[in-house]
């Protein structure tokens, strides 16, 4: 698969480690992009921190003429919360509106798949547990500063989208869009 000429680095969050070093905390993120063919890999604790990063990446992606397949590779994820969740929903959903079928997530950790079928993914996405995809082949994802607002916005939005994926979603997802909706109001 042929590199995107892309460059950017994702900075981690340093936190306490053992023996009082800094240890690296939270996840990481690696793309490339073959002929409209993306490849998404997430690494480590993927957390809201990482979100502003990976809209960014698929604005880009859903500009790509040539997209035709997207595939996330979640076999060094160790989590993942719902506002990733979300933006990842996003993708499903993009493809599917362009007639492009389902994206596929390589998942591995029987916890991560777990997750995703709790939130209804393998509705979304093809779930399989295929060998990782070869890291060095692919590009980090280049950080995105979001100020608190468009952050609280992006939060929102990713989990409206969990909500619109079924009953049961929206009924584990609700109690947060409410709140964060009440929270943006007050801003």
């Amino acid at each position: 698969m042929a590199i995107a000429e892309k460059t950017g680095v994702f900075s981690e969050s340093a936190c306490p480690g053992e023996n009082g070093g800094l240890g690296m905390a939270s996840g990481s993120a690696r793309y490339a992009n073959d002929a409209g063919a993306w490849v998404l890999r997430l690494a480590g604790d993927v957390r809201h921190p990482l979100a502003p990063a990976l809209n960014d990446l698929l604005d880009r992606a859903f500009e790509d003429t040539a997209l035709t397949r997207f595939v996330i590779d979640l076999s060094a994820a160790e989590g993942i919360d719902s506002t990733c969740l979300g933006i990842l929903a996003r993708i499903a959903n993009h493809l599917s509106g362009r007639g492009l079928g389902r994206p596929a997530i390589i998942s591995p950790n029987a916890d991560v798949t777990t997750l995703l079928r709790v939130v209804c993914f393998d509705r979304l996405f093809h779930l399989v547990a295929d060998p990782p995809i070869d890291p060095q082949r692919l590009e980090p994802v280049a950080a995105q500063a979001a100020d608190e607002r468009d952050m609280l916005a992006l939060i929102l939005e990713a989990h409206r989208r969990l909500c619109a994926i079924d009953a049961r979603t929206h009924t584990v997802f609700q109690d947060v869009v409410t709140a964060l909706e009440t929270e943006q109001r007050g801003n």
